[in-house]
């Protein structure tokens, strides 16, 4: 009954924390401005009518609803303080090695770039949505792909090294796809992966609201409240950890073969057509 429940609570209480400290922040800000139940007229009377009329646990029941709806608005995923943009990820100018290999008249790994950017290829190092112990490992993973090592072998190390960076890109890409492959084949796996990542979007959206409520208690109170910017800053950075180690755990799910890749099945695939063209190039008509 346990496990069932802590699922389902870990989906409900980033985005309540979030819209209460929201809540918080709009009530400091503009608390002064709302008439109390004497002055109240209008649509500000009917409100105070109604809370009369649920009681305390109605009141409270629509605040909890409430700070639902705005949290679930508001919130990010910690993912996305991670992910590099897509447009620092692909390099359009930087053109692929000469005599790249074609299957059925397209570049090897590019069947799912457009027509202006088939060209180019990534051009990233690193990563930060994994630990470098995990980076290190998926590195290591693609680089036995059948691919890069045809390359190697038929081409140059320049053509094995770009298909490795383009094999991981496609592989990050994938993080979200390889994590619900993983729900279904160990969910003891995922488990892991979800505790982390829940608690990794808890402590980001803590940390940004916390830091949004410090600006207004030290616009409306004192500017000493800026000083909880350390701790805002501290969850925020406690979160982006998290993260990356929830991402490590589909990582090696991927590395010890729980999840498969589609990019790497079909870089296999083009491996295996490349190996039996009958073209001396390389290359499939």
């Amino acid at each position: 009954m346990l496990t069932q429940v802590l699922p389902g609570f870990r989906e409900l209480r980033t985005p309540l924390a979030t819209g209460v400290l929201w809540l918080l922040t709009l009530w400091v800000a503009l608390g002064d401005r709302i008439p109390s139940r004497a002055e109240a007229t209008g649509f500000a009377r009917r409100i105070y009518d109604l809370a009369e009329l649920v009681g305390r646990p109605g009141v409270g029941a629509a605040l909890f609803f409430t700070a639902y709806l705005v949290g679930s608005v508001v919130s990010i995923p910690a993912n996305q303080l991670l992910r590099e943009p897509t447009h620092d990820a692909w390099e359009p100018d930087v053109v692929l090695p000469d005599r790249w290999p074609f299957i059925q008249g397209r570049p090897v790994l590019m069947q799912y770039r457009t027509a202006t950017a088939i060209v180019g290829y990534p051009t990233f190092t690193d990563t930060r949505l994994l630990t470098r112990q995990a980076w290190a490992d998926l590195q290591a993973h693609v680089s036995t792909s059948p691919l890069p090592l045809w390359l190697e072998s038929h081409r140059s190390e320049r053509h094995r090294d770009v298909a490795e960076r383009i094999l991981l890109r496609y592989v990050l890409d994938e993080l979200g796809q390889l994590g619900t492959r993983l729900h279904a084949k160990n969910s003891t796996l995922y488990a892991d992966h979800d505790r982390l990542m829940a608690e990794a979007d808890l402590r980001v959206n803590v940390g940004a609201g916390v830091a949004v409520l410090a600006v207004a208690l030290s616009a409306r109170a004192s500017p000493l409240f800026l000083l909880t910017f350390a701790i805002s800053t501290l969850l925020i950075i406690m979160g982006m950890t998290r993260a990356r180690q929830a991402n490590d755990v589909i990582v090696q799910a991927l590395v010890i073969g729980e999840v498969t890749s589609t990019a790497l099945t079909e870089a296999d695939g083009a491996a295996e057509a490349l190996r039996t063209a009958p073209h001396p190039d390389g290359q499939s008509q």
